[in-house]
């Protein structure tokens, strides 16, 4: 798998790079500042594995804002989920 992210909030989309050949277990180490108008909505994560001719879905998440708003940071799963069942 060649996977990367879209991150979407409100009309902000940010791209992660894609990690050729890194399997189920991807690590980014990426960060993207992101304006956040209000605590209370929601950011969308989406796991794509990139082909040549087209990307395929591999789940999404979807993570209230509020819950990334840690005193000294964050140390946390998200779920990822497609068609309603666990993906990662």
């Amino acid at each position: 798998m060649d996977p990367f992210c879209i991150i979407e909030y409100r009309q902000e989309r940010h791209k992660t790079q894609v990690k050729n050949n890194a399997g189920k277990t991807p690590r980014w180490d990426q960060m993207f500042d992101i304006d956040v108008k209000y605590i209370g909505d929601d950011m969308y994560v989406k796991v794509f594995d990139e082909d040549v001719t087209d990307n395929d879905a591999v789940g999404a998440a979807q993570i209230k804002c509020s819950s990334l708003c840690v005193p000294g940071g964050l140390d946390e799963w998200f779920t990822i989920t497609f068609k309603g069942k666990s993906a990662g």
